[in-house]
């Protein structure tokens, strides 16, 4: 049980999450919704694995991490009010979702490398 609580575990879970997201969808290709992406199914994953990094010590850099994915959000629901004078809804999750995916790749390897070392 341990080794699923460590740093490689961790990566062991995102390739197998990635592998089974990956066979799911093209086993279910004519049913696939054409614009999800494997990486939009990820980000749970990657949120997930970020936390269970936590006691390995990267504890310090997840509260930082969360106020970021915040701000992100309130940046995406801002620009688009400015630039289309309202904010649409699925406009926002698609672009406000696939910011998440880049930000939180990027913050599980910043706890992966915090645990590592």
């Amino acid at each position: 049980m341990e080794f699923w609580a460590s740093p490689a575990g961790q990566l062991v879970i995102l390739l197998l999450g990635w592998l089974v997201i990956s066979t799911v969808r093209r086993l279910f290709r004519r049913h696939w919704p054409a614009a999800l992406f494997t990486w939009d199914l990820m980000t749970p994953l990657l949120i997930i694995c970020s936390i269970v990094l936590v006691p390995s010590g990267a504890g310090d850099l997840l509260p930082w991490l969360v106020m970021g994915w915040m701000l992100i959000g309130i940046g995406v629901a801002l620009a688009q009010a400015i630039h289309n004078h309202e904010l649409l809804y699925p406009q926002f999750m698609k672009t406000f979702w696939r910011l998440s995916d880049l930000y939180w790749l990027l913050g599980f390897v910043s706890c992966f490398l915090l645990t590592i070392s």
